[in-house]
């Protein structure tokens, strides 16, 4: 492959590093959209690996980054990976056998997509003029770091900009497995149902939220990725190389960017994005 082939691919890779480190989700939608639509890779078999280790590359470069600022809820992640073991294991395989034929995988994954994007919109709706409130208390709480973090047999237990918060054990371990299942079926990473888990269910704030996250997207990634390798899924490593390289660019922004922007612009323009995704797949 040329030079010049592949940076439109380097490209890409920093655009999906960049968003998915940001905001914590749609790393994997807007892989898979680039695999399949800009790349031309056409067995789903190869996507769903592919685009799951450009996600895991992305996921083992950002978090750093949130752990220097105290950013993360680390047991939280732990226990969503903890559920997501068996779930990533199940989705896997039940993808390698089911999934394997683009006509069906694109449909499907467009009607996925465009689910989350009413979720991100509906959320937008109900939650208008909610930065000014987040702005309003981080103003008060400028260092914004997790503290007072306890974890016992009842559930976790922490404070982010002087709010606390209580996570029963079993709500983790349970959503964990699920959304781990999901996104293995259709090769993703599950930022799309974690953050939306986390912002919705727990309330926890975005900037908190992506690496809280990517802990748990790590843990079943690994599962996932393993299984679907030992299932026999082909993976094409002239398109996979740059993609990773540039991901790995483009999550090293992502923090940065999550601590300086508003939550409302972040979620409205992902949105945006995974609408014009999943009305392609579905539509066109």
């Amino acid at each position: 492959m040329s030079g010049l082939a592949v940076l439109p691919i380097l490209g890409w890779g920093v655009i999906v590093g960049a968003v998915f480190s940001t905001i914590g989700a749609a790393g994997g939608i807007l892989t898979a959209f680039g695999l399949i639509s800009l790349f031309g890779v056409v067995d789903p078999n190869a996507v769903k690996p592919m685009t799951q280790l450009v996600v895991l590359a992305a996921t083992v470069t950002f978090i750093p980054g949130y752990l220097r600022r105290s950013s993360l809820v680390l047991p939280l992640g732990l226990l969503l990976g903890a559920g997501g073991v068996i779930g990533a294991y199940a989705g896997s395989t039940i993808s390698s056998y089911y999934l394997t034929e683009m006509k069906t995988f694109r449909p499907l994954f467009g009607g996925l997509t465009i689910a989350i994007a009413a979720q991100l919109f509906w959320k937008l709706y109900r939650n208008y003029g909610g930065d000014k409130q987040t702005t309003s208390r981080s103003s008060q709480f400028p260092n914004r770091k997790v503290n007072g973090l306890s974890v016992s047999f009842r559930g976790v237990e922490f404070s982010f900009a002087g709010r606390h918060y209580n996570v029963p054990i079993w709500s983790p371990i349970v959503a964990g497995a699920a959304i781990a299942m999901t996104a293995a079926i259709f090769g993703v990473g599950g930022g799309f149902l974690l953050v939306p888990y986390m912002a919705s269910i727990l309330t926890m704030p975005m900037h908190i939220i992506p690496a809280t996250a990517a802990i748990s997207i790590f843990i079943s990634l690994i599962v996932s990725i393993s299984n679907f390798m030992v299932l026999g899924a082909p993976l094409e490593y002239g398109i996979l190389l740059p993609l990773v390289v540039g991901v790995v660019l483009g999550s090293i922004a992502g923090p940065f960017i999550n601590k300086a922007s508003k939550n409302s612009w972040l979620e409205f323009t992902m949105a945006v994005i995974v609408a014009g995704i999943g009305l392609k797949y579905t539509l066109f």
